[in-house]
């Protein structure tokens, strides 16, 4: 690069100054050390775009804008040129506005100080922490861990996570970090406080451990909804369905995500205090569901967002399946809710035997025999469900063909991606609390398989001049989430560090949690569930040698999980000793013996680890388990941009693609791609569906809730009869839940993978 003193800048305080050529090269030289990349390639073609008066932060943005259209497949690093290029701009910025004259990072604990004070910080870090541990914590940060982002990481962070108030930049990615482990360190005993919060900082700065959304945004301030989604059972009742309604409405002013169930509900047509044919039916209450999410919007950031789930049997579900469908009354429509459909067994037999199916309105069946099909399942609910059949006095029945319903199913998955599927008899036969309840619903992800129960009204009266409104609390499930990195935890080592800190991080969020609703507080202080996700297992796998689709994967996947379950429920096995078990441990699964849906028998003849689970098991007996519910992969789309990794347990979308924004276009490369990875990177959209779903069931093996497991599929190059396959298979080899099927363009590329 050439020096030119006629072009002069700009600088961030006004004033001008010639351009500083050699400064530019230092900078250039900084981003590029450590990467294959020549910096003066980023030299020659960035010096085209300098103009006179040029600002300095424009500079920057050139450089950056110019190592985002050098990345490609041959050279991926140019994308971390591109991250610590905007990183220098970062750290530019919050050296101004906090008045420091280093570059990087300045003095934490004044930071972290004027933060508190500024009430964007946890008004009560203090009670907590000395200023002496905060200096602590300070000293211990690692601003070399920011180098390891690329562009769209560091971007990412910047944009949702960085606490930066009106875009004033002072808190930096790894303050960021530190001021989240300080956080959800609080509920620990003073003597180790600070040292499971250093523990909890490298877990996360290193990206071995992903946090949801709103942990990652919302510990460390006065605001700690740390929850990503809740699940509701709502009752046949006025009283009930508002209530239900009103606390939908809590949530999502709150940011939760939220699942329904609708089974109770009376079909359209039944009977009301004793007037028949009056009902209005499912769909006028999703209606009502619909509008409170779009109402919520979270201070105008996005809408509610609700799923909502209804039985297969249900006498509503072909107006249900035809909720978001372009053909049909408009007015049955709802179009910004999430459908879902709950299918016993029987069903899938049904279709296959293509027999007679009968629907049912559930009020008319409770108000017969004094109890809900709904609360049954398996072998109870299969003898029930064909009494109802038999019973010629129930007048809301309805014969139609099974197979033509799941048909007019897959059509509108087809159309709309919806509805959601949850094989509710797999889901309840592998429930570990089948004693304390039922699983009715999927949630928002689909991958929370918990207990729920509906409120029940009890009375309104007044009391002291006050009016008192009084229900008898349901289960209100709360989602309280974190993710695994797959592609960095996969040795023994590893899993005995991260796993634990993991479960501690989980257990400490249940009792730092804001919740919505009160209700969800009984329910998660009862259960103590948590939801332990993985992603980046498509990256792990290639970077160890395997195709997804290969069988040597699957082998290869069954017992790296089995490893990771067996480290968690010891972890809570190690937690419970410490902090007592979950109060409904008693008479569950796993005070039995049993995880998983196996016990010591099936691993003494199964596992290459029955030596260690034997002792587990004997052990959990005695001395019990911390939670209710354990793992739970979640979709991750958002949160693998930040950690730079593959999506959840699923293939890769595609090893590259191009965005185009307002900067540049960027290319977005699958994480340590290289010749040898690129054959071994299978892309979800050119795999058979097949080898995905065997797949997800060796995970499903050592999973105690459900995956968010979403499908991609080619219209182009599948039938009826495939879908129709796709989802016997799944219902066959104990998958609980399917989330959207993502149908692509017609106009498919050759598969990179298979071409040579």
């Amino acid at each position: 690069m050439s020096h030119d003193t006629n072009i002069q800048v700009i600088k961030r305080s006004g004033e001008k100054a010639p351009l500083d050529i050699q400064k530019i090269k230092k900078a250039i030289n900084w981003a590029c050390e450590n990467t294959k990349v020549n910096p003066l390639v980023l030299e020659t073609k960035s010096h085209l775009y300098f103009k006179d008066k040029v600002q300095t932060s424009d500079i920057q943005k050139t450089l950056i804008k110019t190592a985002l259209n050098l990345i490609s497949v041959d050279e991926p690093d140019w994308q971390f040129v591109a991250g610590r290029l905007f990183l220098m701009d970062l750290y530019k910025q919050a050296n101004i506005n906090r008045g420091s004259s280093n570059f990087g990072y300045g003095k934490y604990s004044e930071f972290f100080k004027s933060y508190v004070e500024k009430g964007y910080y946890y008004k009560d870090f203090y009670n907590y922490y000395s200023e002496e541990d905060i200096e602590k914590a300070g000293e211990y940060i690692k601003p070399e861990r920011d180098l390891g982002f690329n562009y769209t990481q560091i971007a990412s962070i910047n944009k949702r996570y960085l606490l930066n108030p009106n875009k004033v930049v002072h808190e930096l990615p790894q303050e960021m970090y530190m001021g989240v482990s300080l956080f959800l360190a609080i509920p620990e005993e003073k003597k180790d406080r600070l040292k499971i919060a250093f523990k909890i900082y490298n877990a996360i700065s290193e990206q071995k451990l992903s946090l949801p959304t709103p942990t990652l945004l919302n510990a460390r301030t006065n605001f700690h909804q740390l929850s990503s989604c809740f699940k509701i059972n709502m009752d046949d009742g006025l009283r009930e369905i508002y209530h239900g309604i009103e606390n939908m409405a809590q949530i999502s002013k709150f940011g939760g995500g939220i699942g329904v169930y609708l089974g109770n509900l009376r079909s359209k047509g039944a009977t009301i205090r004793h007037a028949k044919g009056v009902g209005g039916g499912v769909n006028r209450w999703i209606k009502v569901i619909n509008d409170t999410a779009v109402a919520v919007n979270q201070l105008g950031a996005r809408m509610g967002s609700i799923s909502v789930t209804l039985d297969m049997w249900h006498r509503d579900i072909y107006d249900f399946l035809d909720l978001q469908t372009e053909t049909g009354d408009i007015r049955n429509k709802a179009f910004d809710v999430f459908p879902a459909v709950s299918i016993p067994d029987i069903f899938m037999r049904r279709v296959d035997a293509n027999e007679e199916w009968t629907l049912f309105d559930p009020h008319e069946i409770k108000s017969k025999y004094g109890k809900n099909l709904q609360d049954f399942y398996g072998e109870e609910f299969d003898a029930f469900y064909l009494q109802l059949e038999q019973d010629e006095t129930l007048e809301l029945k309805r014969s139609v063909s099974a197979k033509e319903l799941f048909k007019m199913h897959m059509k509108t998955v087809v159309e709309t991606g919806m509805p959601y599927v949850l094989y509710r008899d797999t889901a309840n036969r592998l429930n570990p609390n089948k004693h304390a309840g039922m699983i009715y619903s999927s949630q928002l992800c689909v991958e929370i398989q918990q207990n729920t129960k509906p409120s029940k009204f009890i009375e309104e009266k007044i009391e002291d001049g006050n009016i008192l409104i009084k229900y008898q609390p349901g289960d209100t499930v709360v989602c309280n989430l974190a993710s695994i990195n797959v592609a960095k935890v996969h040795s023994q080592k590893e899993m005995e560090k991260i796993i634990p800190i993991s479960m501690r991080v989980l257990d400490n969020v249940i009792d730092l949690n804001f919740y919505p609703v009160e209700e969800s507080r009984i329910t998660a202080e009862k259960y103590r569930s948590v939801g332990l996700g993985f992603l980046g297992l498509a990256e792990h796998l290639a970077t160890a040698g395997y195709a997804y689709d290969s069988a040597d994967a699957r082998e290869y996947t069954d017992g790296l999980f089995e490893q990771y379950a067996y480290h968690t429920i010891k972890a809570s096995n190690q937690l419970a000793q410490e902090r007592g078990a979950y109060e409904l441990f008693e008479g569950s699964e796993w005070s039995k013996g049993i995880v998983f849906g196996k016990d010591a028998s099936w691993f003494m003849a199964n596992s290459t680890m029955a030596d260690q689970w034997t002792p587990l098991l004997e052990e959990i007996q005695k001395t019990r388990i911390r939670f209710g519910y354990h793992m739970a992969p979640a979709p991750n789309t958002s949160t693998s941009l930040i950690m730079g990794t593959t999506a959840s347990v699923l293939p890769i979308y595609k090893k590259y693609f191009v965005e185009t924004g307002s900067m540049s276009t960027n290319i977005t490369i699958a994480p340590n791609l290289n010749p040898k990875t690129m054959w071994l990177y299978k892309e979800y959209v050119n795999m058979e569906l097949n080898d995905v779903i065997d797949m997800m069931s060796v995970i499903y093996k050592w999973i105690d809730q459900s995956i968010s497991f979403e499908w991609i599929i080619n219209p182009d190059k599948i039938s009826p009869r495939d879908l129709y396959n796709y989802y016997v298979k799944c219902w066959k080899q104990d998958i609980k839940t399917v989330y959207y099927v993502r149908s692509m363009s017609l106009d498919v590329k050759e598969c990179v993978s298979c071409s040579g």
